[in-house]
């Protein structure tokens, strides 16, 4: 596990077992949140949207602090990218059959 994602399973000594996924953290009235979907879906990415306002503990668990922020866990690999602007290039980079 690696210390910015799950500091408290590190506290706790305990193994992450986040499955591989790419996960969208957002609020429902969150105008950047809404283009962010749109743009991940244009790229044809599965993501699974989490509503950070309800899925508070796994919120502070992955170290989101805005939305929209996308996690990619893979490999026990957790990859934070943040805003709207990054989140973009991603979906570029993975559109262009980079990611």
């Amino acid at each position: 596990c690696k210390k910015e994602c799950c500091e408290e399973h590190e506290e706790k000594e305990e193994k992450c077992n986040l499955k591989d996924e790419i996960l969208l953290f957002g609020s429902k009235t969150c105008p950047n949140c809404a283009a962010a979907k749109k743009l991940l879906e244009k790229a044809s990415i599965k993501y699974r949207f989490i509503d950070a306002e309800e899925e508070v503990d796994l919120t502070k668990q992955l170290g989101v602090k805005q939305a929209p922020t996308l996690v990619e866990i893979k490999k026990g690999k957790v990859e934070v990218i943040p805003n709207l602007s990054n989140i973009k290039k991603y979906a570029e980079t993975a559109k262009k059959g980079k990611k």
